[in-house]
């Protein structure tokens, strides 16, 4: 049972496109940090990576598609209507300003390795904590002992299952034709389609 507090995450990425492994981790932060609600925000341009394949729209509308019908998932628009350059503490101060609570930030173990470069990465964690998704052979333990005491001790480690599923694989299957549906959620893969995106 979750308690009074508004407890929730958000799930930042390129979602270029989003697929069952995304919707797998989102579940696992669920169940594993017993939060409310998990909020998928699909950047409008990652600082840190090249250039989205999909527009910013059309990734928005794929996530919102991919969570449908799932309890406790969300879409916000809130970088994507930002328009700009997505850093993680500009939208963690603004939805901590129109909703109040106890926030996580979703990230990948790989990620982690580069939290230092990310924009005030000490602000950050002492305003929401770290959901570190770690996946079977994750080894956090170099990069955990480089952090200070106060930024350790606002991560915690959410255990994943592996999932076959990645962005740069349905778009390479896309590209050679092949039926990338197994990795996608349907409504999905029947947008994807019929606006043929990734061929090209």
């Amino acid at each position: 049972m979750k308690s009074g507090e508004n407890q929730y995450a958000i799930f930042g990425g390129s979602f270029d496109p989003p697929h069952l492994g995304h919707l797998s981790v989102a579940q696992a932060c669920l169940e594993h940090l017993d939060i409310n609600e998990v909020i998928w925000i699909p950047n409008h341009r990652n600082p840190l990576r090249h250039k989205a394949f999909a527009t910013a729209v059309q990734r928005l509308q794929m996530c919102q598609l991919a969570t449908e019908g799932h309890n406790g998932m969300a879409v916000s628009d809130v970088e994507v209507s930002r328009g700009s350059k997505s850093y993680t503490i500009d939208t963690v101060e603004e939805l901590l300003m129109v909703r109040p609570g106890k926030l996580w930030v979703i990230m990948g173990a790989d990620a982690l390795d580069g939290i230092m470069e990310w924009k005030e990465p000490e602000k950050l964690l002492r305003l929401c904590r770290l959901a570190i998704v770690a996946r079977p052979g994750s080894d956090t333990s170099r990069v955990m002992s480089e952090l200070s005491e106060e930024m350790r001790d606002a991560i915690d480690m959410v255990p994943v299952k592996p999932h076959k599923a990645s962005s740069s694989q349905v778009r390479f299957d896309i590209l050679r034709e092949a039926t990338p549906e197994l990795m996608l959620e349907p409504k999905v893969w029947e947008y994807i389609k019929e606006r043929g995106l990734y061929r090209d």
